[in-house]
Order: C-alpha cells, then sequence, then structure tokens
C-alpha cells in the first residue's frame, strides 16, 4: 500500500526493471533448467506421435522414463518461480515505497497477450495464458498471512477435482478432445485452444499452490542467501526424492490395483494427489540439486550457460515452438514424432538456444520477448544494448544471491 505521508510519497522510487546485476542468478539456473524439461515435454508429448504399439523398445524406454522424471515437474517449478518472482517484485515496490498493482496488472495482460499470439499461432499447450490469469490471483495473497496461504494452497490443490466433480452433477457434458485429423496446422491449433479455455475452470488453478509456495519462499528471502540454508536444502534433496518415488510407486500399484474398472471419485483424486506428491517432489529435489551444486565455484561456471537461458525465458520458450514447427510442416512430422525423435528435436533446439542466450547478454540487458514484455508492463521502451557498467557487474552464475565457499 502507499503511504499517506507526503514526505515519503516525495521520496517514491518509479518502478523499473532490475538491472542485471541486481538479479539473483540461482533462479536464473533453476529456471533455464526447467525450460528444458518444458522443451522435452513439448518435443515428447504435444508434437503428436504414432501408437505406442508402433513404438520400438527404446522409444518405450524413453518414454516410461522421461514420463517419470520430466512430465509435471518442469511446469511446477515455472509455476514456484512464478510465485517467488512476484514475491520479489512485490518486496522491492515496498522497498521504494510504492505499490505493485498496476504494474502487475499491465505486466500480466502483456503476458496474456504474448501468450494468446503464442497458443493461436505455435503452441496450442501454451503455460503463458493460464499463469498470466492465475497470476491476478496473487495480488489477493499479497498481504495475506502464511497460515492464509498454506489454506489457499491447500484450496487450490483440491479444487480442480472438486470442480470436475461439480461440473458432473450438473449433467452438462464435459468438453472432449477435439477431432483434428486432416484439419491444417492453424486449425487445428484453434480447436485444441478452444478446448483448453473451455475446460480453464477446472484446471487452470491447479498451478495456485506452487504460486503460493513460490510467495512464501521470496517472503523468507530464501535466495538471497542460499548459502544459510545449506542444511535445509540437503534434507529438502533427500526428503523430495524420497516423496517424489514413493508416491511414484504408491500410484503405480493403484493403478494395477484399479485397472479393471473405471475410477470412482475417490480412486480419481487419490491418483491426482499421488502425481501431484511425487512431480512436487521430484521438482523440489531437483532445484535443491542445483542450488548445492551452485555454492561451489566450478559448478557456477559450468551451470553458468543454463542461467543465461533461464534470464531469456520468455524468448527462448516462444522460439522453441517457433523453430519446431516449421520443421515439423517442412518434413511432415506432426503425428510422427517418436519418444526418441523427440528427444533428438530438443536436444538440436537447446544445443543452439544456449550459445545464442550467451552470445546475446554479453551485448543485451534483455531478451527480445523480455524487451517486449517489459516495455509494455512500464509503458515506455526499455534500453537495450548492455552499458560498461552492467557488464562489469553481471556474470551468469555468479553474484548476489550466492555466497561462495
Amino acid at each position: 500500500m502507499l503511504n499517506d505521508d507526503p514526505s515519503v510519497q516525495n521520496a517514491v522510487t518509479p518502478l523499473q526493471p532490475v538491472g542485471p546485476g541486481e538479479r539473483i542468478p540461482a533462479l536464473d539456473v533453476v529456471r533455464g533448467f526447467a525450460l528444458f524439461g518444458v522443451l522435452l515435454a513439448y518435443t515428447l508429448w504435444n508434437l503428436g506421435s504414432p501408437p505406442e504399439s508402433d513404438y520400438s523398445r527404446a522409444d518405450r524406454l524413453i518414454n516410461q522414463a522421461l514420463s517419470v522424471l520430466v512430465d509435471t515437474k518442469a511446469y511446477t517449478l515455472f509455476a514456484f518461480l512464478f510465485g517467488l518472482g512476484f514475491s520479489i517484485q512485490l518486496a522491492r515496490a515496498e522497498a521504494r515505497g510504492t505499490s505493485i498493482v498496476r504494474a502487475y496488472c499491465r505486466r500480466l495482460l502483456a503476458l496474456l497477450l504474448i501468450g494468446l499470439a503464442h497458443a493461436l499461432l505455435l503452441r496450442n499447450g501454451d503455460i503463458l495464458v493460464p499463469y498470466a490469469v492465475m497470476g491476478f490471483l496473487l495480488l489477493l495473497f499479497r498481504n495475506a498471512s502464511n497460515r492464509t496461504l498454506a489454506v489457499g494452497a491447500v484450496v487450490g490443490l483440491l479444487y480442480p477435482y472438486l470442480a470436475r466433480g461439480a461440473w458432473g452433477l450438473t449433467g452438462v457434458p464435459f468438453p472432449q478432445r477435439p477431432e483434428t485429423e486432416g484439419a491444417g496446422y492453424l486449425a487445428e491449433n484453434f480447436a485444441w485452444v478452444r478446448y483448453w479455455y473451455s475446460t480453464a475452470i477446472t484446471s487452470w488453478p491447479a498451478s495456485l499452490p506452487m504460486f503460493l509456495c513460490g510467495l512464501y519462499a521470496g517472503r523468507r528471502r530464501f535466495f538471497e542467501n542460499v548459502a544459510a540454508h545449506r542444511r535445509g536444502l540437503r534434507q529438502l534433496l533427500i526428503t523430495g526424492l524420497g516423496v517424489g518415488a514413493l508416491a511414484w510407486a504408491g500410484r503405480e500399484l493403484l493403478l494395477l490395483r484399479w485397472a479393471s474398472s473405471a475410477p470412482s471419485f475417490g480412486q480419481h483424486l487419490t491418483l491426482g494427489l499421488l502425481w501431484s506428491a511425487h512431480a512436487w517432489g521430484l521438482a523440489a529435489f531437483y532445484a535443491s540439486s542445483l542450488l548445492l551444486l551452485l555454492q561451489k565455484r566450478s559448478w557456477q561456471r559450468r551451470l553458468a550457460p543454463l542461467g543465461a537461458v533461464g534470464r531469456m525465458a520468455l524468448t527462448n520458450y516462444l522460439s522453441q515452438a517457433a523453430i519446431i514447427v516449421p520443421v515439423c510442416i517442412g518434413f511432415g512430422l506432426f503425428g510422427r514424432v517418436t519418444p526418441s525423435l523427440g528427444v533428438l528435436l530438443a536436444l538440436a533446439v537447446w544445443s543452439a538456444q544456449v550459445p545464442a542466450s550467451v552470445w546475446w547478454l554479453r551485448r543485451f540487458r534483455f531478451g527480445p520477448a523480455e524487451w517486449v514484455w517489459r516495455s509494455l508492463t512500464y509503458g515506455g521502451l526499455q534500453p537495450m544494448r548492455m552499458t560498461a557498467p552492467d557488464a562489469e557487474n553481471f556474470q551468469p552464475g555468479c553474484g548476489r544471491g550466492l555466497m561462495l565457499e
């Protein structure tokens, strides 16, 4: 909230993008890691594949392994980082004595527009629109107590299952996945976007629990002094891996036990909660592993390119589909991408994005999409070129937020 004291109001500093030296590099590394998971998920499960009966043995192993290791985990990390980013922006706005509401609403509206274009023209599994819409709920929680955040997270976890069950009680048919065989690329995209958005009320709130966990972590300023939490990170690493593995194993056993009949609401809820526990556990394991590695100077150097990708996460996220879609159209790959081919596509795109991100950020403050997003958010064109002080103050993988041994 704005301070009513005129002397304080005169000292208010307008909100503006953080400079390269003000970033928390550990977050960029985790974000870059998550982006590779999103890329793998996209190439494996969003481009269409032949029937599993046509898979080779290697394809079956790749599909099973990456379902366990990747599916939902990258999106979980992104949702957590989205809430964490809001918390950091809120703290910086309060330090400047100003309100975050207007700038944050512009930020979300700009993200919504970018996401709509991305969903309609490129990727029908876009996450930007759901994140932008659900991001408005974070404003309602900005002054909430930690207990309220916990209650909100539990409600957000249960809501999709309760909403789906309530929909069934109304007698209104649930939207069916579209039949798009023979449709052109854009027509297929529009059909899928219509389907995803028509089911939004039951599915999009699933991101709220991780949003609120990120908001809580930001309040605790956890990432601003990671070294002080090494013991907790080690415990989180072990706990996350254990919970993730046990929840997955329990879910597989129940799937076998209930395979002979359609699951009831209670069974569906149990399976869903076990999957969430599995995804959250492995996501916590990945994040804590990266943060512990980043305490070593040698690993900071190795992971620095990942941080560059994370700094340009929006640009790289958009460019993934911008590269892959023309390739799939040109070579007729839609509906024919096996898991092994999907991995090869992901590695090819990633091998271009990593060096391109490093090269770009040696010269510019933001990625191209980040520049557009920030210019729309702050209502003016932002300086793009990297200045000499910026270059001296920022080294990918080092800086504020990491305490070296």
